[in-house]
């Protein structure tokens, strides 16, 4: 049985790469939201009451106008990092950079009281939002996907490394099949992410957060399938509802419904032939999550073997989706475009739930596989990490005399499709 040692949150913050220094305690409130199917996001929450002294301090801008401003403009690069560290030992045992990215918006809240609850909100993106300033018009000829995205990514000063990206392999004829790109670069990315069934996003890559505005090749480009095979989180270690004194899962519900299709069928009129070519596709190549368990269960078996005994003595209806919505140039194409839209539709059961961080040995996050244990037999097992919303906020109630604490929780959205056991 893995030991549960219990960790106090922390957090690190950087502008343009360059340490946050403020008063203590001026960061009351933290939320980064890292997402598989968009952009992430981060939010944060300043203390704008005056340090000391009545509230003229802050009416004459000596707090607000001499530093908040400054440090928080629009468009200012902000980099998070959330640690925990060991309650016996003064040291980070673990950390995870969560998000760089840049300030889109800011707000001052002035509340009722005034102090001690006003508050400059700043809220930003991932630096995703550099490639969604201009719209540009090309033509992209004689390039894959893949190597499109690339292209994209090297122009806008990411890196992009050959294990980020997956090659679609479909090189068209540049002569009368290339694509035309009348969009921002993150919108087109976004398009060539959707007609291949792909995930496309930036992450840190490990070591010393780089100064300066722009991350650089610090920030790495991924465009590649979703990767739910890979590695579990932490050694496999799962998120568990019990012992019921110190989970690592303090609650969940999950959810899955029928009305879904279980496969996808496509079709076009071949241009040399003239022949009507049909594919259809059952499956989203990378396989069931636990697929191993010989007693999983997916949305088609689950509703073939219902529909029989709906209809016994006539044709039964399928569960299909009549894939339509774009023009192949090709048999390999076509049957790319279906596993794209079918991608859309695997994810079987969805859940949602709230991981008890003071437990747990590691930052939970997004884009990766992780276990649960302790919900059953149906949902025991692997599922993939679609998003978490890292959530900290400073006790702002305590005596003055006592220590700063603060709180880390950290709401996960989890997908798998197949279920551990029948369900009927």
């Amino acid at each position: 049985m893995t030991t549960l040692v219990a960790r106090d949150p922390h957090i690190a913050i950087w502008l343009d790469g360059v340490p946050l220094e403020m008063p203590t305690n001026s960061v009351v409130q933290v939320e980064v939201e890292e997402r598989a199917d968009e952009a992430s996001q981060f939010r944060l929450g300043i203390d704008m009451s005056p340090i000391e002294g009545d509230w003229d301090v802050l009416e004459r801008g000596s707090f607000a106008e001499a530093f908040l401003i400054p440090q928080f403009s629009l468009l200012r690069r902000v980099t998070i990092e959330f640690s925990l560290v060991r309650r016996e030992e003064d040291e980070p045992e673990l950390s995870a950079v969560v998000i760089d990215g840049y300030i889109t918006t800011v707000e001052p809240v002035f509340s009722d009281a005034r102090v001690p609850d006003s508050q400059l909100i700043v809220s930003g993106t991932d630096a995703s939002c550099l490639m969604h300033l201009e719209t540009r018009t090309r033509s992209w000829q004689g390039m894959t996907d893949t190597q499109i995205a690339r292209q994209i990514f090297r122009d806008n000063g990411f890196d992009a490394s050959d294990a980020c990206f997956e090659d679609t392999g479909l090189l068209r004829d540049g002569a009368r099949s290339g694509l035309v790109q009348r969009c921002t670069d993150a919108e087109f990315l976004t398009y060539l992410a959707r007609r291949n069934g792909y995930e496309w996003y930036l992450e840190p890559e490990t070591g010393a957060v780089p100064e300066g505005a722009h991350p650089g090749i610090w920030l790495q480009g991924h465009f590649h399938s979703p990767r739910p095979q890979q590695d579990l989180q932490y050694g496999g270690t799962p998120l568990a509802l019990f012992p019921r004194e110190t989970p690592t899962l303090v609650n969940f519900r999950a959810r899955w419904e029928s009305d879904r299709p279980a496969s996808v069928r496509a079709w076009h009129l071949a241009e040399d032939s003239r022949e009507v070519q049909a594919v259809d596709i059952t499956e989203p190549g990378y396989g069931a999550l636990n697929s191993p368990n010989p007693a999983s269960v997916r949305r088609a078996g689950l509703i073939d073997r219902r529909l029989a005994e709906i209809f016994p003595e006539q044709p039964r209806p399928a569960a299909r989706e009549i894939a339509s919505s774009q023009v192949p140039h090709g048999s390999a194409e076509l049957a790319s475009l279906a596993r794209a839209e079918y991608r859309r539709v695997d994810w079987f059961v969805r859940g949602e739930g709230t991981v008890n961080t003071e437990y747990y040995p590691g930052i939970v996050r997004a884009r990766r596989p992780i276990a649960l244990s302790g919900v059953g037999h149906l949902l025991d097992g692997r599922w993939y990490v679609l998003g978490v919303r890292h959530r900290l906020a400073v006790d702002r109630d305590r005596p003055e005399t006592e220590p700063v604490t603060c709180r880390y929780e950290a709401d996960v959205t989890l997908v798998r499709n197949d279920l551990g056991g029948s369900a009927a």
